[in-house]
């Protein structure tokens, strides 16, 4: 019997091959791995009773082969079983990755002959598998580390995707039903051969709700209004839309937009009505920005040093902003925001311009070391700009930075409505961590939950313990956290500049 319990959920049934006809000991293999996406990892063990898949109703063997993530897994799926052939002519969506592997042996002198050419095997996929409603294909993640290796391909096109000749063979055949499209280009074929993907797709697919271009050269030029799509990611991109015009125009009715690493870019406007949800990263390279978007709930803005920075989003609830710093700040009134999380070494210059806020109550400061900042975060400022904020939470800098001076924090300053504090510290001696908190308990009455993580590198199991100890013994209402932090790698996603390793569960001091 196949050992189902060391089998990962949504794992692919066989790697890096084209589509065949699975060999005769495949059939157990399809059927466990089937089952492994439906049945919690936890209820599998070493002496389960393996599953035919031909008692499994109709319905549900199409919910599981629509959970496998590659497309040639679903296709020797059908030639496994007939079963199986029969519920898969359900599934609408088509996946296929090329991963580093097989593109090597399509460049291997001996195994070459053996590959079928990754393009004529998404295309036949796509069109032999009828009802279409999702397509994603693209090169895998491990690409990236090996660019420098594949220069000499840099004037092939046999894995450039957004090549339109390419997609206008089978784009327009299935466009009418697609909902979601997903393309990640090949950056040695793609950087420098301009798309025209943009203009195809805008043209043809009038259902289109989502889409997702990756590692390319993106022309406007032809781009037709679309205005069905919802959704819109663009990552690892060179666009001719310097000002964002065309796109917001053409794209007017997106609820969903993820800028990542965009470039080309001068003066960026985003003009949306109906955006819910936006994620940007921008360079150094545009001089201001600027979001007009009154329905904007959720804002997650990574930038430099724009001279300017226009924000226009009064419906704004969730707001991550990391920056460096901005000569001119224009927020105007954040009437609706809950959470609020800054990172930043100038933190006191932007908690200075910004407007009130009232309305947060969960606050997040981020800052990182500079030898040329010499500024202190001021408790009195902190609290009279957020004053209702109830969670409060600190990086090791920021922390460092709210240390009182040598007289202390300043007198009558309180901020009764803080309720639970995350503090990242670099410990050295407790004796400094039990001045923090009292300080914290004077200042914060209505405290009720603290929580203490030390930074993974000055974690050791005495220390972990005396503090444990101390803080519970000498503050027991407190309900107490204590756990062990590093700082996290520097990524286009938001990583909030450090990550929990681990942490204890709450629980009371003894009283």
């Amino acid at each position: 019997m196949v050992d189902v319990a060391n089998l990962k959920r949504g794992q692919p049934i066989l790697k890096d091959g084209d589509l065949c006809r699975p060999s005769a000991c495949f059939l157990p293999l399809v059927q466990t791995n089937l089952l492994c996406c439906l049945l919690p990892p936890l209820s599998l063990s070493l002496s389960a009773p393996r599953m035919a898949m031909e008692d499994l109703p109709h319905h549900l063997i199409l919910d599981i082969l629509g959970r496998l993530p590659d497309s040639a897994d679903v296709a020797r799926c059908r030639a496994a079983s007939r079963t199986l052939n029969a519920a898969a002519r359900g599934v609408t969506s088509v996946a296929l990755l090329c991963s580093l592997a097989r593109y090597l042996r399509s460049r291997s002198p001996d195994t070459r002959s053996l590959v079928v050419p990754f393009k004529s095997l998404v295309a036949s996929a796509v069109l032999g598998w009828g009802a279409v409603e999702s397509v994603a294909i693209g090169v895998d993640a491990s690409f990236a580390d090996s660019f420098e290796d594949m220069e000499d391909d840099e004037s092939g096109d046999d894995m450039y995707l957004m090549e339109v000749g390419f997609l206008a063979g089978w784009l327009p055949r299935v466009c009418e039903g697609l909902r979601a499209l997903s393309i990640s280009d090949f950056w040695v074929q793609s950087c420098w051969r301009k798309s025209d993907v943009l203009a195809l797709v805008s043209s043809c697919c009038r259902s289109l709700c989502e889409l997702e271009l990756k590692n390319a050269w993106l022309s406007v030029d032809g781009l037709n209004p679309l205005p069905s799509l919802t959704s819109l990611t663009l990552e690892f991109i060179r666009l001719d839309d310097e000002n964002l015009s065309k796109l917001c125009t053409c794209f007017s009715l997106l609820q969903v937009l993820n800028l990542r690493g965009v470039g080309g870019l001068k003066e960026p406007k985003i003009h949306l009505p109906d955006l819910r949800s936006c994620q940007w990263t921008v360079s150094n390279v545009p001089i201001s920005l600027a979001i007009y978007a009154p329905r904007l709930v959720k804002l997650r803005l990574k930038c430099i040093k724009p001279r300017s920075l226009i924000l226009e989003t009064p419906a704004l609830s969730d707001f991550d902003l990391s920056i460096v710093q901005a000569d001119d700040l224009q927020v105007k009134d954040l009437i609706s925001l809950k959470s609020f999380k800054l990172d930043s070494p100038f933190l006191c210059d932007l908690i200075t311009a910004f407007p009130s806020g009232k309305t947060v109550e969960k606050l997040t400061l981020n800052t990182e070391f500079n030898r040329d900042v010499k500024e202190m975060i001021s408790l009195e400022l902190l609290f009279k700009t957020f004053p209702n904020a109830s969670s409060l939470t600190l990086d090791p800098d920021a922390w460092s930075r709210l240390w009182p001076s040598p007289g202390g924090w300043e007198d009558g300053v309180e901020m009764k409505s803080l309720q639970g504090n995350v503090a990242c510290m670099v410990v050295s001696h407790i004796d400094v961590v039990q001045a923090f908190i009292a300080s914290m308990m004077d200042k914060c009455t209505n405290l009720s939950d603290f929580t203490i993580l030390v930074q993974q590198q000055h974690a050791d199991s005495d220390l972990l313990s005396n503090l444990t100890k101390r803080c519970t013994a000498d503050w027991p209402r407190l309900k107490w956290k204590f756990g062990v932090f590093k700082k996290a790698t520097e990524a286009y996603g938001f990583t909030g500049g450090w990550d929990i390793v681990w942490q204890r569960q709450t629980f009371k001091g003894a009283r």
